[in-house]
């Protein structure tokens, strides 16, 4: 029996354009907002690789030390790998297997005890997941808006229009694009990258995020400071105000 697309939910799907965009920093920022609201957030990330479940610099470990002083936000991490790959080769190294409907299984579950759901992807929309399925599948299966974090250096507007172009393609709702500073190399070019991605895309545009280079030392008010961003509050009003 084919997947049907999940009842639609508050919240939004993290997608990057490319690995190392900033979409767990984003996450984190959107997850900290979002429990000043007052409202109850679950934050899933599906699918992790190149740590293990008992590491301290793991996304999922991250997350949990960052929101265990909060009641009113749950952290959930379905599958973790070592290997430092995609998902797929992850999996397979690991002697694993992914299995969509897990997820799918585990979000219903998770998502029916929050106001808002945030859910990180893993690299960008056409990373395997399967033999057979990428995150644009599962995006689509869960029903959630996709938020675009993109960085903003040279390639960028590239990368964030054939995202931009996948996703439409396969008429997916997006909630926009919200760029990230990820260097202070070549502020000028940055600033181009910026104007063109704004300029040319026709979803919202957020950002760019300042560039925070202490900001893994330095997690926790790193992530505080992002999280009252004006950025960061633009798509947590969006988030609130969605049907």
């Amino acid at each position: 029996m084919p997947h049907r697309p999940l009842k639609p939910q508050k919240g939004v799907f993290i997608t990057g354009t490319d690995t190392n965009v900033g979409k767990t920093v984003v996450t984190a920022a959107l997850g900290m907002a979002l429990q000043q609201t007052g409202g109850t957030v679950g934050i899933m990330k599906p699918v992790e690789t190149g740590a293990t479940p008992d590491e301290t610099t793991s996304d999922g470990h991250r997350f949990r030390g960052l929101f265990a002083p909060y009641r009113n936000v749950d952290v959930h991490r379905l599958y973790c790998f070592p290997p430092p790959v995609a998902p797929l080769e992850a999996a397979r190294l690991s002697q694993q297997s992914i299995a969509v409907e897990a997820i799918l299984d585990a979000y219903r579950t998770f998502a029916v005890h929050h106001d808002y759901m945030l859910v990180e992807g893993v690299g960008g929309i056409l990373v395997p997941l399967t033999q057979t399925q990428d995150v644009l599948n599962l995006i689509e299966l869960l029903g959630l808006p996709c938020l675009i974090v993109s960085r903003t250096s040279l390639g960028a507007i590239n990368h964030t229009r054939l995202t931009l172009m996948g996703l439409q393609q396969a008429g997916l709702p997006i909630a926009g694009i919200l760029l990230n500073h990820t260097d202070t190399t070549r502020e000028e070019q940055q600033a181009s990258t910026a104007t063109l991605i704004r300029e040319l895309s026709t979803v919202p545009v957020w950002g760019p995020l300042p560039f925070q280079p202490h900001l893994h030392s330095r997690w926790e008010d790193g992530i505080t400071t992002l999280a009252s961003h004006s950025a960061i509050r633009e798509v947590t009003r969006m988030m609130r105000e969605s049907d």
